[in-house]
């Protein structure tokens, strides 16, 4: 089945000081990484980017077969990307930029389980902290972390189901909560604790160990 990906790389990186898909890591922008393993996984790979930065042209965007500005939230970024993408594709995957260090067996998984028959899938990794849920009056409730997952990317989705879940332009914090919002058969991977999220300058340095650790 022909799958594409669609790396998501258009914040503005609030939090992190400056757009963080371009702060250096290993001596190449970090959004660089994703690109190339998506471009080693995926027949076709398409790159969302600040509009401003569309026609900057750094030579790592060689890996992308079509670079496109994003839009005001983290979805419409992906229904921009996902308007690049040729109908051709059968399965689309999603990944956040700022997962530099994902392996390529973990895109092979999540693509894996989406040719198996499920609508989506998503890695995930337990909790090793305890979570609690504070509620309206402040007051605090343990909740059992045996049943809670950690959700990373890449997503991986059957393309009709992705595109149909993204009609009605709802945002969330990750596209499988609008499949799972249309009643589509959302399954699970084994992620890995080290597909560390990069959303600070901290969490730049620990990629930055871990990859020169072979991690």
């Amino acid at each position: 089945m022909e799958a594409w990906a669609v790396i998501v790389a258009a914040g503005t990186g609030t939090r992190f000081g400056s757009p963080k898909q371009f702060a250096d890591l290993g001596g190449r922008p970090l959004v660089a990484w994703s690109l190339a393993v998506a471009r080693r996984v995926c027949a076709g790979v398409v790159l969302v980017l600040p509009a401003a930065d569309v026609q900057a042209g750094g030579a790592w965007e060689a890996d992308a077969d079509a670079v496109v500005a994003g839009g005001d939230t983290r979805s419409a970024s992906v229904r921009a990307g996902l308007a690049a993408v040729p109908l051709s594709a059968a399965v689309i995957a999603v990944h956040d930029a700022a997962r530099p260090l994902t392996r390529p067996a973990l895109w092979r998984a999540v693509l894996d389980a989406v040719e198996a028959g499920a609508d989506a899938a998503v890695p995930a990794v337990g909790l090793s902290d305890t979570v609690k849920e504070v509620g309206e009056d402040g007051r605090l409730v343990t909740l059992d972390r045996s049943r809670l997952v950690a959700v990373q990317t890449p997503q991986g989705f059957r393309a009709e189901a992705l595109r149909r879940a993204h009609l009605d332009g709802q945002d969330a914090t990750d596209d499988a909560a609008l499949v799972e919002a249309l009643g589509g058969r959302v399954v699970l991977v084994e992620g890995s604790p080290d597909n560390l999220k990069v959303t600070s300058p901290t969490d730049l340095a620990v990629a930055a160990a871990l990859m020169g650790s072979g991690t």
